[in-house]
């Protein structure tokens, strides 16, 4: 893939702690417009953190994080405003149960960007056909597999037209069938150009997926490098401890 030589998303000497307990030590990031990196690492080490600082859910103790070239992390910035540029997709679906899939996309569409009724529908129908659940658009989330409802909310993420989308372990809820299908899906965001920032323990995506793997260990980035290499030569023992135990 191609990057600006601007970095898209660019975090710089980010801490976080919560209490006494430092969970991001100066954590230091980028990924350059239209490219893949994915974040793996042992639980406990940063992982998800990093994600919900960046789209500023939890607000950094220091450092800054910028879109863009913009510094979301400075005082007075319209953190909606940010928001909206920035996707996000969780562990957990968080669709709302008792709506259809449909309305579960149009709903913030309508609320948050202010779109008519019509135009809103109109977005989440392209959307569910472009995750391959057209036929599904009327059907409420316990009607839905897991990978469906998770399917139904990487589109209800791409529906507020991001410029950047975060996955925070998107498979880890899912039985193993149900894996393939998210995977199918973020890699044809992958392939389409979206600047993606991934949380993942699923090796296989990373390696096939990624343009860059980000090792984090006891809250930093411990290494960092195109996948192949990280996942077949990886410099430190820290990662080759790591990577003998999920590989």
């Amino acid at each position: 893939m191609t990057t600006a030589a601007a970095p898209h998303l660019q975090l710089r000497n980010v801490c976080k702690s919560f209490g006494s307990v430092k969970v991001l030590r100066d954590v230091s990031l980028e990924v350059g417009r239209g490219e893949t990196v994915c974040v793996i690492g042992p639980s406990g080490s940063g992982k998800s953190t990093l994600l919900r600082c960046v789209n500023m859910l939890s607000a950094p103790d220091s450092g800054d994080v910028s879109v863009g070239g913009e510094v979301i992390t400075r005082t007075g910035t319209d953190l909606n405003s940010a928001r909206t540029r920035i996707g996000m997709v969780f562990q957990n679906f968080n669709l709302f149960p008792h709506m259809s899939a449909q309305r579960n996309i149009t709903v913030p569409l309508r609320r948050v960007l202010k779109l008519s009724r019509s135009d809103a529908d109109q977005r989440a129908v392209t959307l569910l056909d472009r995750v391959g659940l057209s036929r599904h658009a009327h059907n409420r989330p316990a009607k839905l597999s897991g990978g469906q409802q998770q399917r139904v909310a990487i589109a209800r993420a791409l529906a507020m037209q991001p410029e950047i989308m975060l996955f925070d372990e998107a498979t880890s809820a899912l039985d193993p069938e149900m894996v393939k299908e998210v995977l199918a899906v973020m890699r044809d965001l992958s392939g389409s150009g979206m600047t993606m920032l991934v949380v993942t323990h699923e090796m296989g995506f990373a390696r096939e997926g990624a343009d860059r793997v980000v090792f984090m260990d006891e809250g930093r980035v411990a290494e960092t490098g195109p996948a192949e290499q990280m996942l077949s030569s990886p410099q430190t023992r820290r990662l080759q401890d790591f990577l003998s135990k999920v590989l």
